[in-house]
């Protein structure tokens, strides 16, 4: 019965893990066609599947605890530790799904990390092109004595009241 309840909550999140690698693959295009409307709904969206893996976490936790002590394994024996035990018994469900959970994990971390360097790079650009814009925008078009336009730069100036 314990193992049964342990496949069921692995496969259970192992499903979850497939959802945040979709939403992550989708924010990747998102991010390359700076789809800002996009990019937000996929934010919350992750929000909410983190919440859901964050919540369902503490099930998968008990099942493996209750399925290892049954087991005559320590209550903190890993996920990883007893799938191989189980394996060995020749039920090779449970294996098969912490592998799964494992592949994927790899590629949501591969999928987050190309994410966050999209991000910072946009990031960069912008503060660049802002930068250039401020700049442009503190200098000014002043009228000169020559009757034509001359460029100066504008500054803000603090007068000390002792002077």
């Amino acid at each position: 019965m314990e193992l049964k309840k342990l496949i069921e909550t692995a496969a259970t999140e192992a499903g979850f893990l497939d959802d945040l690698l979709v939403l992550l693959e989708r924010e990747s295009v998102e991010l390359g066609n700076i789809d800002i409307n996009g990019m937000d709904v996929s934010n919350q969206a992750k929000e909410l599947l983190i919440r859901k893996i964050s919540g369902h976490s503490p099930s998968l936790q008990q099942a493996v605890s209750a399925c290892s002590v049954r087991e005559g394994l320590p209550s903190s024996t890993s996920l990883v530790a007893l799938a191989e035990h189980f394996s060995k018994k020749g039920n090779k469900e449970l294996l098969l799904i912490q592998k799964q959970m494992s592949k994927t994990a790899d590629k949501i971390k591969q999928a987050a990390a190309l994410n966050q360097e999209v991000a910072e790079r946009f990031a960069a650009m912008v503060t660049t092109s802002l930068g250039l814009i401020t700049r442009l925008v503190n200098q000014s078009n002043v009228y000169g004595a020559s009757g034509g336009y001359q460029q100066q730069r504008t500054s803000a100036v603090m007068i000390n009241r002792e002077a």
